[in-house]
């Protein structure tokens, strides 16, 4: 019996077949291949949808203009210098004013208003004369700064929420529930707010309206304000961890890990980011990148060389660890100079105290000393450079400038109580905060 076989399922007669030995060769390669650039590129692959859906509505930004000082740190970057001033401070204070039950609240100066974060309260006062021009009830205690963007302060709070209020109006134009109290200060860049909240998250909102863009998960709380440079943001949790994040899409670029702890923001400059730990100070590469698993493989690598196994080299150093600036250490005690704030940051130098009171200049690229001050106490918060001047307050009440380029004293104002807050500086005058809820303003 002859069989007809349709001409579909006929074997195919003449042709070369697809699946060559070569071809196969070649597609396990290519698999291979994006298999590898996958993990190494992992999770550097911007979020689609937040590129693509989530871009913020507005261009809104907290960076001070010149003569202001809108935001902590006075710029993204959180430098604390102030390169071409109205005026340079000669020393004498101006007025005081009473606020009432002290906080850590840092005070923001713009448009001849300072605001300032009281007890269950915001105050507006007149920057030059000092006078209260309005005060805005809030429900919590303000302990860290407020930031000005546009017509607008945005305001963290303990009631977990983050707000923004009409300058106009005062009242709420939106606000965001986190799932813990807001721990960190705000700050806006192109049309988003960054801020720090107690659920161990950092979250990207809006501007303009509030809504959530992104939000990223931390070891431990950020305490501190964020910096943002280059297109992404820097942020350091308590448990002296650096983080760095696309600032638009929240993807994740390094984590910098120490065993020390930190409430001092990171400062971008010079390529580096700046950040206390645990009494030291470190410099990082700003643009370190880490790829999935790098740190766990290099822990195992270490504990091989711990145990000198033969031939396993000396592990390489943690990505993106640049130097650690720690002068005072003392190995027999295990003593640390005692840096607890962020460094104000020059093009070449860096300042910065320590709660022994001594205060410090250093390189900015390497960290060798420069020069050091005695100061008369301890050294709890951020300094200030103003051209070739650097301020700084201490626990005993004085208010110092120093000579930048050699640490000469220059003069000193007491203030007859602790400075524990950053000072601020706008349009020719400092305005400091002491522990007895008094705000000064010093020309």
């Amino acid at each position: 019996m002859v069989v007809n076989i349709p001409g579909w399922a006929q074997p195919p007669t003449g042709g070369r077949r697809w699946l060559t030995r070569r071809r196969l060769v070649r597609t396990t390669i290519i698999v291979v291949a994006l298999f590898i650039a996958s993990w190494l590129y992992y999770p550097f692959f911007p979020n689609p949808v937040t590129l693509i859906f989530k871009a913020p509505s507005t261009e809104a930004s907290s960076d001070s203009a010149p003569g202001q000082w809108s935001m902590a740190g006075g710029n993204l970057q959180l430098t604390r210098y102030v390169p071409a001033p109205t005026a340079v401070p000669e020393g004498r204070v101006a007025w005081s004013r009473h606020l009432g039950t002290p906080t850590r609240g840092v005070p923001v100066v713009r448009d001849g208003m300072v605001y300032v974060g009281a007890f269950f309260k915001i105050i507006a006062l007149d920057a030059a004369t000092g006078e209260r021009v309005w005060e805005l009830d809030i429900p919590s205690p303000l302990d860290h700064s407020v930031a000005v963007a546009g017509n607008a302060l945005y305001v963290g709070l303990l009631d977990h929420r983050v707000v923004s209020i009409d300058l106009d109006t005062r009242t709420f134009r939106w606000e965001f529930k986190t799932e813990g109290p807001i721990t960190s200060a705000p700050i806006v860049a192109n049309g988003t707010v960054y801020v720090g909240s107690g659920d161990s998250s950092l979250y990207a909102l809006d501007a303009a309206d509030g809504k959530m863009l992104w939000r990223e998960d931390v070891q431990g709380e950020l305490r501190s304000a964020p910096a943002v440079s280059d297109g992404l943001v820097f942020a350091a949790d308590n448990l002296g961890n650096l983080y760095i994040f696309d600032a638009r899409t929240g993807q994740a670029k390094l984590r910098f890990r120490t065993d020390g702890n930190t409430k001092g923001s990171p400062v971008v400059a010079n390529g580096l980011a700046y950040f206390p730990s645990g009494g030291r100070l470190y410099a990082v590469d700003a643009h370190a990148r880490e790829i999935a698993g790098e740190f766990q493989f290099k822990r195992v690598w270490s504990q091989f060389w711990v145990w000198k196994i033969p031939g396993v080299p000396r592990p390489p150093v943690q990505k993106g660890g640049k130097w650690l600036f720690d002068p005072d250490y003392d190995p027999r005690e295990r003593t640390t100079t005692g840096f607890l704030a962020a460094p104000a940051v020059t093009g070449n130098s860096l300042f910065v105290g320590s709660f022994h009171g001594t205060f410090y200049a250093a390189d900015a690229d390497d960290g060798h000393v420069l020069w050091r001050f005695d100061a008369d106490d301890a050294v709890f918060e951020s300094a200030v450079v103003v051209v070739d001047r650097v301020y700084f307050g201490t626990s005993a009440g004085s208010f110092n400038a120093l000579n930048a380029a050699d640490g000469r004293p220059i003069w000193r104002v007491d203030l007859a109580a602790p400075i524990e807050v950053a000072p601020v500086f706008a349009d020719g005058r400092f305005y400091v905060r002491t522990t007895d809820g008094t705000l000064h303003a010093i020309q």
